[in-house]
């Protein structure tokens, strides 16, 4: 029996995972991490609370049943806890400082069914501190320093940051600045002699200085809107631990249960196993309609929130613990702000990210997956090409293979096999692909029977570190560099003559091209559409396909042949992250098929989606909707990728 792929999904239709019938967003159902001795202990430890608290109240006046002897023994318990185990001796004058702690417990509680079961995001604990400060001064005063505060720091922050303070010195700057606020509070009050405005220094320091810099970061990292709704939330809470506060009933009942504290601890456990739903995740970028259909169902057409785009880079090569391995030769001098412009053409939240340390940190904020399903919330756009180490290209792809972050490109192990350009010739190689004479150089030594000159010296660990040399006599400096800088083994590969075809293949089951580019034999023309006859144009993209294929790329990549002097085709490189300059290759071929940057993009990301399920929900291209046809169909030398898969404006 004959097994026949499924074909691809449409291109520009795709949402989530296809379906016919409405499917509830979540499942209840636990986490499992507890394990029963564990949830045995919180029974007995849950169950012993309860106990204390109907002994105590069967001791209360009016409530002791001595005709039934076990109801005795509750309330003789009741009043030994009423009577040592209580707070409600403590003096007024200290009662305040008793309670903040007593409700430090509710607070983390009513914070852990904020974030956990509902799904929204908000400053930390922040809440807490904030709802200390409307206790000092009142709300309507607390409200408004904040929000003076906070806009005053927001507006200073970027010169803060452009002076490359390290993040203690922004804290502490951002305290000073906070402070200076607070003091200019009691001038203007004793000026205008208002009781009112001199009230607002007595606001706390700290909690203005910490909740200001919360903000910003969250400004930073994200957009306006979700720092907003963060600041929303944080503050809704304060203003119900403030109620609870103020309420004497509440109060008293803390001060006679203090018991109350641990089945508090023991509710938050609870929460985080049974009740990490979610339900509300994502709403701050959605409209009220969108929020109420996302917690009823969840089909492709219900659910309309922007899809979120990660480009990762590495402008910098500071990120990282220590030093180890060679380092990159220089960090990536090519701006994306063309991508990402191009990205938020096309209705995408975009973040740039550095591909380093920190990556994973800001990825978890920025593309969380659904909380049960797991599937990726967006799709990171993988241009990083490494600080340093061996298989620096590697790095990135490998951290979001582990942490299950939906990317676009290859996978780890093609990045190692593109890196390693023996190993990449000799797989070609065995295809059937022609490439160049190669071979490992053990030594500046050894013979070079049957290579041709000029040839191209590189170090196995990095395919991208070519020297070009044109005379035998030069290759032992050469040799002796590498080895020193990357102490690895040595490739050398003849360097054909003739010229070179740069084709960009994009595709999973289907592939396409864009028209090709011709660079002649010296290197300084550059022509797109390549100035050849159909016969070569399509062998020339055969070619690229089977060595896209043999290679295991995925979405796309640009490759290099070269026209020999026999008329031989041959694979020279294959490249991937380093492909999306302004004016580069790619850019020439996109605008030689009449297309755009944002359409390209869109369609790389689908690509990725498609790929790996991640939640991508657009407006774009509805299903069944056609796509727009291509500016430039006439366009020498391309497929039909721009016809049925990206949209051109």
């Amino acid at each position: 029996m004959n097994w026949t792929p499924p074909p691809p999904p449409k291109l520009g239709a795709y949402t989530t995972p296809p379906t016919n019938q409405p499917q509830p967003l979540f499942i209840w159902k636990p986490k499992g991490y507890l394990g029963s001795s564990g949830l045995i202990a919180i029974f007995l430890l849950a169950s012993l609370v309860m106990l204390m608290i109907l002994a105590r109240i069967f001791a209360m006046p009016g409530m002791l049943l001595t005709d039934w002897p076990l109801l005795s023994g509750l309330g003789q318990l009741g009043s030994l806890l009423n009577n040592g185990l209580t707070l409600t001796w403590v003096p007024v004058s200290d009662r305040d400082t008793v309670i903040y702690l007593l409700l430090l417990p509710t607070a983390a509680l009513l914070i852990s069914i904020v974030r956990l079961t509902l799904g929204l995001r908000v400053l930390g604990y922040r809440s807490v501190l904030i709802a200390v400060g409307f206790n000092e001064i009142g709300i309507l005063p607390s409200l408004m320093v904040i929000f003076v505060v906070l806009g005053i720091v927001i507006l200073m922050r970027p010169s803060i940051r452009r002076a490359r303070l390290p993040l203690y010195a922004r804290i502490s700057m951002v305290l000073a600045i906070t402070a200076c606020i607070l003091v200019s509070a009691l001038f203007i009050g004793s000026w205008l002699r208002s009781e009112w405005i001199w009230s607002l220094a007595f606001f706390p320091v700290i909690i203005l200085a910490m909740m200001a810099e919360s903000v910003a970061e969250a400004l930073e990292r994200e957009n306006l809107a979700s720092a907003a709704w963060r600041l929303i939330w944080t503050i809704t809470i304060a203003l119900v631990l403030f109620m609870l506060m103020r309420n004497l009933t509440v109060l008293d009942v803390l001060l006679s249960f203090p018991e109350l504290m641990l089945l508090q601890l023991l509710s938050i456990v609870l929460v985080s196993e049974y009740f990490d739903l979610r339900l509300f995740q994502g709403w701050q970028n959605t409209n009220l309609g969108e929020m109420i259909s996302s917690v009823l169902y969840k089909t492709p057409d219900q659910i309309h929130r922007k899809p979120r785009v990660a480009v990762i880079r590495n402008r910098s090569l500071s990120g990282t613990i220590g030093r180890l391995g060679p380092i990159a030769p220089e960090a990536q001098v090519n701006s994306v702000q063309h991508l990402v412009d191009a990205l938020r053409d096309e209705g995408y939240i975009v973040k740039v990210v550095e591909g380093d340390r920190l990556l994973l940190r800001e990825l978890r904020s920025f593309l969380p997956p659904h909380p049960h399903s797991d599937i990726p919330g967006g799709v990171a756009l993988n241009l990083s090409t490494g600080i340093q180490g061996y298989g620096r290209h590697i790095h990135v792809p490998a951290m979001l293979e582990m942490a299950g972050i939906a990317y676009t490109g290859s996978d780890p192990s093609v990045h190692a096999r593109l890196e390693d350009r023996f190993t990449l010739f000799s797989l070609l190689q065995q295809a059937g692909v022609p490439v160049p004479p190669f071979r490992l150089l053990q030594s500046a030594d050894s013979p070079l029977t049957g290579m041709t000159f000029p040839v191209l010296l590189l170090p196995r660990s990095d395919a991208n570190a070519v020297v070009p040399v044109k005379t035998a006599d030069a290759i032992a400096k050469v040799v002796e560099k590498i080895k020193l800088d990357y102490g690895s083994e040595i490739v050398i590969q003849s360097r054909i003559s003739g010229p070179e075809f740069r084709v960009a293949v994009f595709g999973n089951q289907k592939l396409e091209c864009l028209p090709l580019l011709l660079i002649d034999a010296t290197g300084q023309k550059r022509e797109c559409p390549a100035p050849i006859d159909d016969a070569l144009a399509t062998q020339i993209r055969e070619l690229a396909y089977l060595v896209y294929r043999v290679a295991g790329c995925r979405d796309y990549a640009r490759i290099d042949l070269r026209l020999g002097d026999d008329g031989t085709l041959y694979a020279v490189a294959i490249h991937t992250q380093d492909i999306f300059a302004r004016k580069g290759s790619l850019a020439s071929m996109i605008k030689a098929a009449g297309l755009n940057w944002s359409g390209l993009l869109r369609h790389i990301i689908e690509l990725a989606a498609a790929r790996t399920g991640a939640e991508l929900a657009t407006k774009l291209a509805p299903a069944g909707q056609e796509t727009p046809q291509v500016a430039n169909p006439a366009a020498a030398n391309t497929t039909n990728i721009v016809a049925s898969a990206v949209r051109v404006r």
